[in-house]
């Protein structure tokens, strides 16, 4: 994944700025307080109010890491049940999935000494992965996302629990689609004679991101907003400051997109976009991203990532 969707997946010019903003485009606010998640006061457009969320500078700080665990989630998911699994991302009190969003996979009652498999069921496809029980959980967690077939690694935490490492839930289409229709995500999971399954409800935030495939078509997701709604994508630069907080800039608005019943939209990037989004930075260095509107005041690293 590209660093411009920080989890996420996730993720403008600051000298002469006015020359990169195209014309009848608002030009940038100034940020009164560092730290603050939006400037006051944003220029207004002739595009209507979207365009004022998406004229804000905001801050790409972390969102201090997920409250979530699979210890936390076994007496709302596994009572008086021999086996469980679910998928949660991090939503409070409740065990829910967010399309976009960082997640951990749970298992309960399944011995971690034998194979277990664990398969999601999308849009009538079924997609398998295996589970590999591990001491220490690697960087990349095995690979596996639930759709790519590669393992996904999990680690003991007694008690019955097995909790993978974090995943980026975004599932590619059709999945993605089917999955989202369906507001829910049906998994289920086996080793030997044990077999359990389970429904975890999809709750939505507003974002923008890709899957591999839409990366190397040029393509990127929108998702989270009412059907009908038009939603624009913007083109920020986004400055790092060595011991500050990577600060965006809009540049200028690169198109939209309406959403579809099932509150995902597919927009194709520019070439002249996809070239400054594409290159992967050095550290320290400036890079450029898409964003939404909204997205960035709840989940300040939702820029853009593959």
């Amino acid at each position: 994944m590209n660093r411009r969707l920080s989890w996420w997946l996730a993720g403008l010019c600051v000298i002469a700025i006015s020359s990169c903003t195209a014309e009848h485009e608002p030009s940038p606010p100034s940020l009164t307080e560092r730290g603050n998640a939006t400037a006051t006061r944003p220029t207004p457009s002739s595009h209507g109010a979207p365009d004022f969320l998406l004229a804000q500078q905001f801050d790409l700080g972390g969102s201090g890491g997920i409250q979530v665990g699979c210890d936390e989630d076994v007496k709302l998911v596994a009572q008086d049940r021999p086996t469980a699994v679910w998928l949660t991302s991090s939503t409070d009190e409740n065990v829910a999935v967010v399309l976009g969003a960082t997640s951990i996979l749970c298992l309960y009652g399944f011995p971690k000494d034998k194979p277990i498999t664990v398969t999601v069921t999308a849009g009538g496809r079924a997609y398998t992965t295996p589970i590999r029980p591990v001491s220490e959980i690697s960087s990349d967690g095995g690979g596996g996302d639930l759709f790519n077939g590669q393992p996904i690694e999990v680690r003991d935490l007694g008690d019955g629990i097995l909790e993978s490492g974090f995943l980026s839930f975004f599932p590619p289409d059709p999945a993605r689609e089917a999955i989202a229709l369906a507001g829910r995500l049906s998994l289920t999971a086996s080793s030997g004679e044990l077999h359990t399954a389970n429904e975890v409800p999809l709750i939505w935030e507003e974002g923008v991101g890709a899957s591999e495939a839409e990366w190397k078509r040029h393509q990127s997701a929108v998702y989270g907003y009412p059907p009908g709604t038009r939603v624009p994508i913007g083109l920020y630069h986004v400055a790092t400051r060595e011991g500050e907080l990577d600060q965006a800039v809009l540049m200028r608005r690169v198109g939209e997109v309406v959403m579809r019943e099932s509150r995902i939209a597919v927009f194709t990037i520019p070439q002249d976009v996809f070239r400054l989004i594409s290159v992967e930075p050095e550290s320290g260095e400036d890079y450029y991203c898409l964003d939404v509107p909204g997205a960035e005041m709840r989940r300040p690293s939702t820029c853009l990532s593959r």
